[in-house]
């Protein structure tokens, strides 16, 4: 028996959101003939979890937009190595004199 495919909460940011869930539309023809495109509108996420810091499954950039998606964790891009219990960021502080 081949082992089943388990679909987990997985962190997105922003720009990995948008670009499969954000529906473009024809909107007028420039003067050399090209479409362009209007933003017709976004897709809800099912998912989210505010004010939490993750790491976003497909390009590993931090995110705090909160918004995650069913994924298999076999399928994402970004999970080589990278335990999320274990991540740590280091800030630069600033302190103001």
């Amino acid at each position: 028996m081949a082992a089943e495919s388990v679909f987990v909460p997985m962190a997105l940011c922003e720009l990995c959101w948008l670009e499969d869930h954000a529906n473009w539309e024809p909107q007028s023809v420039d003067e050399e003939g090209k479409i362009m495109m209007r933003l017709a509108g976004v897709d809800i996420p099912e998912i989210t979890k505010t004010g939490s810091v993750d790491v976003c499954c497909m390009c590993g950039s931090i995110t705090i937009a909160g918004i995650y998606e069913l994924k298999d964790p076999q399928k994402v891009y970004f999970l080589e190595d990278v335990s999320y219990k274990d991540f740590e960021y280091n800030f630069d502080i600033i302190e103001e004199e």
